[in-house]
């Protein structure tokens, strides 16, 4: 999964691959739950990675944009936590379907 976005602000196609960005392994779960928060059903897309999936990257709202050659693009929101308040912000994930991630560039 590549994040396309970082805080809300769409990342320059140019730096989708470089090393600040890169592209990592993981497992993608896409489940319906109840919010708390929302006070309503959420289309949730969850985005495990690390060592025994020690990570979870959770996408809010999810909506399938395109899929194609197993590439699919998922939009929706992400929430973090800052002072104790939470913010949410436009999220874009890249997801490679039963493939590696693209080498990140070399040199770069």
């Amino acid at each position: 999964m590549l994040k396309m976005r970082l805080a809300g602000v769409e990342v320059p196609k140019r730096r989708l691959h470089d090393r600040y960005n890169s592209a990592r392994p993981g497992t993608l779960e896409v489940v319906e739950t109840t919010d708390q928060g929302l006070h309503r059903l959420v289309k949730l897309a969850r985005f495990t990675y690390g060592d025994s999936g020690k990570y979870v990257d959770t996408l809010f709202d999810v909506n399938l944009l395109w899929y194609r050659d197993g590439r699919m693009v998922l939009s929706g929101f992400e929430r973090s936590k800052v002072d104790m308040q939470f913010c949410d912000y436009a999220q874009s994930w890249l997801c490679f379907v039963g493939t590696e991630p693209p080498p990140m560039p070399e040199g770069r």
